[in-house]
């Protein structure tokens, strides 16, 4: 089956379930606004009509909802919006995997805590081994004698949040310097979250 077809002078292209029609002109040039508007709703309604006219031509198969037809290629490339996105640049922690080795395994985001014999988050609010879940801290021999066990694990879970942070802005910081990013993105990673903020961020 032809992949364009053409219905008294009218070009269809299925694929795109497009219809043109070369030859249209107005028989009389419109004088206003509504016998234009009125002219396009005619000349519309019989352009849909011929798709629809071409679509019943092609074989069919049946689901549950009802008639499926397949179309065909498309005959006519239409233009793209925007440009094809630019590639990710990969991230410290992905270029240090590569050259070790390592493959990220998918872990289940529901896991046992022992705790409170309950089902909870891997990570986030109410996880799995939250330090306000457990009664007693074991002591170790390298603690330092009058320190708090609970106090020292929200500051080393403060440190480790500020370090994925400073990681994260400056993977964003290098990916902005290829153009890689976004422009709300770009200005983001800057320092600038907003452009009429820009004239208040110094660089860097």
């Amino acid at each position: 089956m032809e992949m364009e077809m053409e219905t008294s002078n009218i070009q269809i292209d299925l694929g795109n379930l497009m219809a043109f029609d070369p030859n249209h002109r107005f028989q009389s040039i419109p004088s206003n606004r509504d016998e234009l508007v009125k002219e396009c709703l005619n000349k519309g309604t019989e352009l849909v009509q011929e798709i629809v006219n071409a679509l019943f031509t092609l074989p069919t198969t049946e689901d549950i909802d009802g008639l499926i037809v397949k179309l065909p290629q498309p005959t006519t490339k239409l233009p793209r919006e925007k440009p094809l996105p630019k590639p990710k640049l990969p991230t410290k922690w992905e270029l240090f995997a590569q050259r070790k080795g390592i493959r990220n395994r998918k872990k289940d985001k529901v896991v046992f805590d022992k705790q409170t014999d309950t089902w909870k988050r891997r990570y986030g609010y109410d996880r799995v081994d939250d330090v306000k879940d457990i009664p007693i801290i074991e002591a170790k021999m390298t603690d330092e004698p009058g320190e708090d066990p609970f106090s020292k694990k929200d500051k080393e879970k403060k440190k480790r949040v500020g370090k994925q942070e400073k990681n994260r802005l400056q993977n964003l910081k290098q990916a902005a310097k290829v153009g890689a990013l976004p422009s709300h993105v770009q200005l983001a990673a800057t320092g600038c979250p907003l452009p009429g903020l820009r004239r208040n961020c110094r660089k860097r």
